[in-house]
């Protein structure tokens, strides 16, 4: 299997308003970990994980934090395998040599569809910064992955998104399905795909993966791409490596775990259900709160526990939250393209 993921939102800090942020990231929190306390941190996760696990520094924009490179070099001793999430746009190519060498592995880059759409949703001029961050990276000898975030204002642009992340060198493309929260519920709130439009974009991933083998596809929260890639497995048909590796379907509190800038431990970043602190608690602890206990008995409710497809999809856990107050409850995105009863 691969190895448990966390995403550790370093800063809320960000040099960037973009219209869809879930976490609403601009200013700087108060009460954000020290150098120290994030010390301690990294001790904590390579005494709970050993080598298997993989840490993303997030935000906000990370490199917006002025301890980001001793962190690094940090968690680089301690054994961690590290990723960077950035908007792209601070990556000079000095910057992308120095995050390789101090033990960045892989930057992680948001491009949200052709240079248009994506200084609509980012600001102008963002989309050439942000190309050029990407072209940095790779220079630099850094693995590269594009996350774009989908929802209807870049729906049709799904494929020019895959062809830009092709063109950069990206090895993976990992797409988000847009969730309305933060500053997108407040700018962007009718920006979420429906269910028809949901079902055709992630059907379209997989003819899209067909078709393309310099880049492999994947989704964060869209769970029942992995109902797609089941059924074509079983007709013969060829799907990525991921899907014999990775931990299947909603990953939340099961493959992985987000820490927030204060130190809050949230089971995804979009799921708000806090099981602990860092500051308070050791990560073996939150582990074992009833929060993720529950998460991994995958014991999902309505819909989502009749369906045949219960233990690889699941159903994504921050939509079901979202709409219901239930994290546990169905997901209300997913429609009869992908549900089987058991």
């Amino acid at each position: 299997m691969s190895k448990y993921n966390i995403n550790w939102n370093v800063t809320k800090e960000c040099n960037l308003r973009c219209k869809h942020c879930y976490y609403d990231a601009g200013a700087q929190l108060n009460d954000e970990l020290s150098t120290e306390q994030a010390f301690a941190l990294i001790d904590d996760i390579a005494d709970t994980f050993g080598d298997d696990v993989r840490v993303t520094l997030g935000g906000g924009e990370p490199l917006m934090r002025k301890d980001l490179f001793e962190i690094i070099a940090y968690g680089k001793e301690s054994g961690l395998s590290l990723v960077l999430a950035s908007n792209g746009i601070m990556l000079t190519e000095d910057v992308a040599a120095r995050l390789k060498a101090t033990g960045i592995e892989e930057v992680v880059i948001a491009i949200d569809g052709t240079q248009k759409t994506h200084d609509y949703i980012r600001g102008n001029g963002v989309f050439e910064k942000t190309v050029r961050g990407a072209r940095a990276c790779k220079a630099a000898g850094l693995d590269l992955v594009i996350d774009p975030c989908i929802m209807k204002q870049n729906e049709r642009e799904t494929a020019q998104i895959l062809d830009i992340a092709e063109d950069l060198g990206a090895r993976q493309c990992r797409i988000f399905h847009y969730i309305a929260m933060g500053r997108g519920e407040a700018e962007i709130p009718d920006a979420e795909l429906d269910s028809v439009q949901y079902a055709q974009n992630v059907t379209q991933l997989y003819e899209e993966q067909n078709r393309r083998r310099g880049i492999e596809i994947c989704t964060t929260q869209a769970c029942q791409y992995w109902v797609v890639l089941n059924r074509k497995e079983a007709e013969g048909l060829p799907v990525p490596e991921f899907f014999y590796d990775e931990v299947p379907g909603c990953r939340a509190g099961i493959g992985m775990l987000s820490i927030k800038p204060n130190g809050d431990v949230v089971p995804c970043p979009l799921l708000e259900v806090k099981a602990g602190n860092v500051t308070e608690q050791s990560l073996r602890e939150i582990l074992n709160s009833e929060v993720f206990v529950t998460l991994r008995s995958r014991e999902v409710k309505g819909k989502c526990g009749a369906c045949k497809f219960r233990e690889i999809c699941g159903g994504c856990r921050v939509r079901a939250y979202r709409y219901t107050g239930d994290y546990m409850a169905e997901d209300p995105l997913c429609n009869d393209a992908f549900f089987e009863m058991a």
